[in-house]
C-alpha cells in the first residue's frame, strides 16, 4: 500500500476515533477537523467532508446536514458498524486498522 494511501486510511480511522471518545458518538464537522488535525493529520474541510462521505458510504457515521450561515454545518454520528470498526473488532477498507488495543 503506498504512503499516500495509508495517510488517508489513518485520517479516517482517527475521525472514527474522534466521535468513539464521545459518549453519545457525536461531534459537529467543526470539531471533527479540529481534533484529526492535533493528531498531526493536517486537513481541511473539503477533505474531511470527503472522509466523512466515504465513511457515511461504508455504514461508520451518519451525516445530518443543518443550515448556517454561509453553507451548511456536518453533524455527524457514529454508528454500531463505525464503533466496531474503532474498536478494532471489523476491518473496513480504507479505515486504517487498529494495531495497538
Amino acid at each position: 500500500m503506498s504512503p499516500a494511501i495509508e495517510i488517508v486510511a489513518d485520517r479516517r480511522r482517527k475521525v472514527l476515533d474522534a466521535l468513539a471518545q464521545m459518549r453519545d458518538g457525536q461531534l459537529s464537522e467543526d470539531v471533527i477537523l479540529r481534533a484529526v488535525c492535533e493528531t498531526g493529520r493536517d486537513t481541511d474541510r473539503d477533505t474531511m467532508r470527503d472522509d466523512l462521505t466515504f465513511l457515511q458510504h461504508r455504514h461508520c457515521v451518519a451525516i445530518e446536514k443543518l443550515p448556517r450561515h454561509g453553507g451548511e454545518l456536518w453533524l455527524v454520528r457514529l454508528t454500531d458498524d463505525g464503533l466496531r470498526a474503532a474498536q478494532g473488532m471489523v476491518t473496513v477498507a480504507g479505515v486504517a486498522r487498529r494495531t495497538v488495543g
